[in-house]
């Protein structure tokens, strides 16, 4: 029980150090958070698949240290994402601007109401209830039989 305590402090005090070993104090936080943004939204140029902080090919490592180099010496984010586009055009990045593919965000909703609509029209087209049909026998002829009946049970 005494190991496990002491283990456990031995752990909690440092954790902090751990934690804060990471960070790298010549790249401050904010450089890291735009670093960060900026390696999620230029793909990889060797096969437009993948952001390059995700793809490990030679040329995505040899941009993740050039955008690292870049933030680092102070550029802004729109400056380092121009300097892209200029070199490879549009398709650096992930989410180009424009409004050209709002239509893809809206398309599949409205075709889901639409069929919803239509299934919904056809149920109740279906489901629809027709008046009972028509047998022929009078109502004289029904109260008749009520009245042999109840006579037959009398």
């Amino acid at each position: 029980m005494k190991t496990a305590m002491v283990c456990s402090l031995a752990i909690a005090l440092m954790l902090p150090r751990i934690v804060y070993a990471t960070e790298d104090p010549a790249f401050p936080a904010a450089q890291a958070k735009v670093y960060d943004k900026l390696t999620h939204e230029l793909i990889a140029p060797c096969c437009w698949r993948e952001p390059i902080a995700i793809h490990r090919s030679e040329e995505s490592l040899q941009m993740l240290a050039e955008v690292k180099q870049l933030v680092a010496s102070g550029q802004s984010e729109e400056q380092i994402k121009a300097m892209y586009v200029s070199r490879y055009g549009e398709r650096i990045l992930a989410d180009p601007p424009g409004e050209e593919r709002h239509w893809l965000y809206y398309t599949p909703v409205l075709l889901f109401a639409t069929a919803l609509l239509l299934a919904g029209l056809r149920l109740r087209s279906l489901v629809r209830t027709s008046p009972a049909p028509q047998t022929g026998v009078s109502l004289a002829l029904l109260e008749r039989v009520r009245k042999e009946s109840e006579n037959d049970w009398a």
